[in-house]
Formats: C-alpha cells, structure tokens, sequence
C-alpha cells in the first residue's frame, strides 16, 4: 500500500494527540508483574500494540480491549515468546524484565522493528546477569533463567528499553537494587509512576539513578498512558513545512523542551498546559547544528522530522545522528528524490534547504516514514510514499488525520 499525496496546501485547525506508542509497549510488558487487572486507558490503537497484545495473549495474558482502554489479567502459561510474533516488533523485548522478576525464567526471539541500526541487547542482558541471572544468547534467541537478587548496575549508555526492563526486574528482587545511568524520558517516568501505584518501593523516579527496594508481590492499577510527543510532533513538523497554522491538544509541551525551543526560535509557537499554538509564515533561514542525544536533549525519533524540515528552509543544517547509525542514509536518498540537497557522511547529514517536487519515494522506518510524508505534504505536484506499514507501527490514521487538517492524502494498494 502507498500514499498519493498531492502538496503544497498549508495545514490549519485543530488535532488532538493519542497515546504513546513507546509508554504503551512499556506498560504493556510490565503487565507480566501481577495476575490483578491492569487497566490502560488512552492506549493507542496501532500495528506494534496490537502485536504487543497478541505476543501477551498468546502466552496466556487475558486481554481485552474496548476503544482506548486495556484490560490485562491472569499469569503467564508460557515463557517462551512466539517467534511469529515476537519478531514484528522491537517492543517484545519489554517483556523479558518482568517475567524473569515474575517466573524467574522467559525465552525470547531477538526482537524486529525498524532497520534504522543496530540496536543491541547488550545493555538489558548485562544488567540482567548482574542481578544474579543466567543468561544465554544464541544469536537469534535469548533465554534468562534464575531469580534476580538486589545489585547496582550501571547502564553503558541511556537506554530507554534497558531502563525499562531493570527496573521491572528489580521490583520483586529481594533487598535494594540501585541502577546508575538511568534514561529519563517521560516514558520511563510513567512506567515508573505505574510501578509505585501497583506497589513497588521506586525512589528517585524521574533521574538519572533510581533505587528500587524489592517487594514480595505488586497488585494491578489503572493507569492512563502519556500523550504520545513524537506524533505531537509530527503534526507541527506538517504545519511548518506547509506554513500552516495549527492547534495541537491532549498532548504535554513539558516532554517537548529540545524540539519546541529549536521551533519557536523559526515560528509562532505558544504553549498552554495541554495544547500548541502554532503558525508558521515562511522558510527559516536553516536550523543550525543538531545532535541526536537522550533525553531531554534532541530526540534521534525526532531527527527524521527534522531532516525534511531542513530541505524545506531556505539555508544549511547539519544534522549528527548519534544513536543509530542508518538512521540518515535511507531517507536523506529519499528526499533527495524529491530535489533535497543533502550530502551524508558517516553520521552527518549537510542539508541546504530549497524547493521540493513531487515524487515516487518509500519509507524504510517508521519515523522516517512519517518524515516523507511530511516532505510530500510541502513539495509542489503529487508524491507516492510506498511502504507504508511501518507507519502504521506508530500512528493512527496519519493520512486521516492530516486530512482534517486540509492535507490531500489517499491509500492505494
């Protein structure tokens, strides 16, 4: 399936946001902790949460699903995830931190997702083996077994996933466990804040190092998942590119901070405490030097955004991805389809910004898809983006939504 879009219509009205993905799967995984009902509302209705639900079904969660809100209930029957499944989504990995806290053992294919580069387990098995469990990594297959016991660790590197999983592992630990480099985005926050509400004993929630004194048993909770930033976004990427002017809702400028403050020094942006006003009258003259790094500096599922926005303004960027190494290369070819001029080497992309056409171009990712869109959206003449499952991964409707907005996007099989 592809997208027909036809460009150059400025975006104006309204739009509210849904869900994160990335809060979502977290939550999800951590379901494996308690056999008590676990409530989520505002859980977004996507490819790689539907896949999330179908891996827990399918080794024995009880799941039920009515508009926005999941209920998940009942144990494990299995501790060996479906490869069938598993492997349709980087998030099944979410799974391995609480059922070693929970059964003391799981076996897990290597998880997919986007081919945007490596993406190593390193992190979440070495900090598994320093709370006392036996791990074995085939290559293609990961089997923990043992019962974690109170350690400190600390992370080599930020990592969102890691940091979700250890702490999950920690929660039933016996003793106090300290995990040193914690990533903090707000999505390991809500996790967090989940974790204490069902029962856990978390300190330093929100920071860079948390300690976690383990409990015998934690109980179900409802919990509501956080707006989804990277979409948030997306949407105001779409209106700058097409000097729109829009209003983003249910969504937290708060966990925005890099992204807007690089915008309103190009735009009219104000923020309200669950909204965006946003307008935008012309090109910026270029968005400077930006790195990809954790939060709460630039987020790498942002850059894909901001690698269109670049070819759209009318001066230099230059843009160093720091997290994944292939995160550039597709769609910078991409756009240069559609007359970008951008030059990429090793992991930095020069972008001098001008005029886009239409084109014939295909996603590879799902944020890069979402940035392609986005270029077809400002370029003049119509644009085919192919491959668009992997948008589907984290986005409801894209083309749906922009069209309320005054986009012109069709499906073609």
């Amino acid at each position: 399936m592809e997208y027909i879009i036809n460009g150059g219509r400025p975006l104006c009205g309204e739009i509210p946001v849904y869900g994160a993905k990335n809060c979502a799967l977290a939550l999800l995984g951590a379901s494996v902790l308690t056999d008590d009902d676990l409530v989520l509302r505002n859980c977004p209705d996507i490819a790689d949460v539907a896949n999330m639900i179908v891996l827990l079904q399918v080794m024995g969660k009880k799941v039920v699903r009515q508009g926005d809100t999941v209920t998940l209930s009942g144990r494990l029957t299995s501790i060996c995830a479906p490869r069938s499944v598993a492997t349709l989504l980087r998030g099944s990995a979410l799974i391995l931190g609480s059922a070693v806290a929970r059964y003391h053992q799981v076996a897990l294919p290597l998880p997919g997702g986007c081919a945007i580069g490596a993406r190593p387990m390193d992190i979440h098995l070495c900090g598994l083996q320093a709370l006392g469990v036996d791990v074995l990594d085939t290559g293609d297959m990961v089997s923990c077994k043992g019962v974690p016991k109170a350690a400190e660790y600390k992370l080599r590197f930020a990592s969102v996933g890691a940091t979700e999983n250890l702490l999950c592992a920690c929660v039933l630990a016996e003793g106090v466990s300290t995990l040193v480099n914690c990533a903090t985005e707000p999505e390991v926050v809500a996790l967090e804040q989940m974790l204490v509400q069902m029962g856990a004993r978390i300190s330093g929630a929100g920071s860079s190092v948390v300690q976690i004194e383990g409990v015998k048993k934690i109980h179900g909770t409802e919990f509501v998942v956080i707006p989804d930033r990277i979409v948030a976004a997306t949407y105001l990427s779409a209106a700058a590119a097409t000097y729109g002017n829009i209003t983003v809702t249910n969504c937290c400028p708060q966990h925005m901070g890099a992204f807007l403050d690089l915008m309103s020094r190009r735009f009219d942006v104000r923020c309200r405490s669950d909204a965006i006003d946003f307008s935008a009258k012309r090109a910026p003259d270029g968005y400077g030097r930006v790195e990809t790094a954790p939060y709460p500096f630039f987020p790498t599922d942002m850059q894909s955004l901001l690698l269109t926005l670049a070819a759209c303004s009318s001066g230099k960027t230059v843009i160093v991805e720091n997290l994944f190494e292939n995160r550039l290369a597709h769609n910078a070819a991409e756009l240069n389809k559609m007359g970008a001029d951008i030059s990429v080497e090793n992991n930095v992309a020069t972008v001098y910004g001008g005029k886009l056409h239409g084109a014939n171009v295909s996603a590879s990712d799902l944020r890069g898809g979402a940035g392609l869109v986005i270029a077809a959206l400002a370029a003049e003449g119509q644009s085919a983006v192919s491959e668009i499952r992997h948008i589907g991964r984290g986005y409801v409707d894209l083309a749906g939504n922009l069209n309320k907005l005054g986009a012109e996007i069709s499906v073609r099989d």
